[in-house]
């Protein structure tokens, strides 16, 4: 199965829409682990959907222009931070501050 470049944007601006109700519903009922799950689930569903696109998805001076080692620092603490917010989300009943410091 192959796909086109418009398909696989498709398929990632629904992912995008149906994490943003997951997440937002989770934090509702106060789960602050599943969007951590969920997170994770939905990135590796799209690199393995991204690796089906035969199409050229982005130029090489795209990456030498942004440089790899600033993009893979961005990724990680964005990461970071959010798995950190959920952490501290979940754990605000144990002390009030976290939620300010989760914000």
């Amino acid at each position: 199965m192959t796909l086109t470049a418009k398909q696989y944007q498709t398929i990632k601006l629904a992912t995008v829409i149906v994490l943003a109700v997951a997440i937002s519903q989770s934090v509702f009922y106060g789960n602050y682990l599943m969007p951590i799950a969920l997170l994770i689930a939905a990135s590796l569903a799209l690199m393995l959907l991204r690796r089906k696109v035969k199409e050229v998805m982005a130029d090489e001076r795209d990456y030498a222009t942004g440089g790899r080692a600033a993009l893979l620092a961005i990724q990680i603490y964005s990461w970071a931070a959010v798995a950190g917010m959920f952490v501290l989300y979940a754990l605000r009943d144990t002390n009030p501050a976290y939620e300010a410091v989760g914000l």
